[in-house]
């Protein structure tokens, strides 16, 4: 029979969930509500209602051997706990994440923070497959990210490596929720370029329309020019933090992923020439910028691929 793995990649407000084999190769997947305000009682419970239904799906295709989750925060890759900082699951701090759906499923379980198991799948499968260094990040609500080096993931001492969306670009600049001040995540995540825009209307002496979307500012950029200038400068922002990481990394190609990036790949050009245009010609000059390309089903597919690696260390350590 063969070997499959499953990927749960948790969010605030979803489960999203999916088996595969070694390959990553979606057999079946699916969502459901991740009841993220609730107990981690709760949310163990539904975890375990995704496997259950994982198994049932697949019981005449192969055999489930280990399961790999995705979590918002940071994560002790090696004890499978969550550790610090996952705002959008307020109960969920501490959760040990591999002792309890271990226990449930009797199954090995791999857990990392979500943009890790996103920038896996981007590395392995994605628009970054076949590099050996590579960042990853995921421009949404905030900024996430994931550094592969020599083709392995790139966690840190204490598994807080790659919060790339708290690099500072401007020492005078907004407040961050991290409590710093001028984070990259102010100014080219969602929300940070829906302020920019709306500063920029009152610039210019124009009424900001309501509940704006960086859909609607990259919709009207041709006919709106405070649209067009935000676009100009979410790219420049970009390009200050990503020409820093190149110099630092000497990375073969920078992922970009989230809803900022499904922009299209003007945008992501856009991006590239400013980090080309800051980092060191030495390090910066082969450098390939590109939109990630595994969609919705990143977390998922990251989270089944961690499971099927750590399966795969763990058998050869017992061999």
């Amino acid at each position: 029979m063969k070997d499959l793995f499953v990927g749960l990649d948790l969010g605030g407000t979803w489960l999203k969930y999916g088996v595969a084999g070694a390959d990553g190769k979606l057999i079946h997947k699916g969502k459901k509500p991740s009841h993220g305000q609730d107990s981690r009682e709760v949310i163990f419970g539904v975890m375990e209602e995704a496997i259950a239904e994982l198994r049932a799906k697949t019981e005449n295709v192969g055999v489930l051997r280990a399961i790999g989750v995705g979590s918002p925060g940071i994560v002790d890759y090696e004890q499978g706990k969550l550790v610090g900082g996952a705002p959008n699951l307020p109960h969920w701090e501490g959760a040990d994440i591999r002792g309890e759906l271990s226990k449930r499923t009797g199954l090995e379980v791999y857990a990392d923070n979500d943009a890790n198991v996103m920038a896996l799948a981007e590395t392995r499968l994605g628009a970054g497959r076949g590099a050996r260094n590579a960042l990853f990040l995921t421009l949404g609500t905030g900024i996430g990210g994931g550094i592969l080096i020599d083709g392995e993931l790139y966690r840190g001492s204490w598994f807080a490596g790659a919060e790339l969306g708290h690099v500072p670009i401007k020492f005078d600049g907004r407040k961050c929720n991290c409590g710093n001040f001028g984070c990259i995540e102010q100014y080219a995540s969602a929300p940070g370029m829906v302020q920019t825009y709306s500063e920029l209307c009152e610039k210019a002496g124009r009424t900001c329309p309501e509940d704006v979307t960086t859909e609607h500012i990259f919709a009207v950029a041709g006919e709106d020019a405070e649209a067009a200038e935000t676009i100009r400068l979410t790219a420049y922002y970009l390009g200050v933090a990503l020409s820093g990481f190149t110099n630092v990394f000497n990375p073969e190609v920078i992922v970009i992923g989230g809803g900022v990036a499904e922009a299209g790949d003007a945008f992501i050009r856009m991006v590239e020439e400013e980090t080309k245009r800051l980092a060191m010609r030495e390090s910066g000059s082969r450098l390939r910028v590109v939109r990630a390309q595994m969609g919705n089903d990143a977390g998922t597919v990251g989270a089944i691929l961690l499971a099927a690696e750590g399966y795969a260390k763990h058998k050869e350590g017992r061999a």
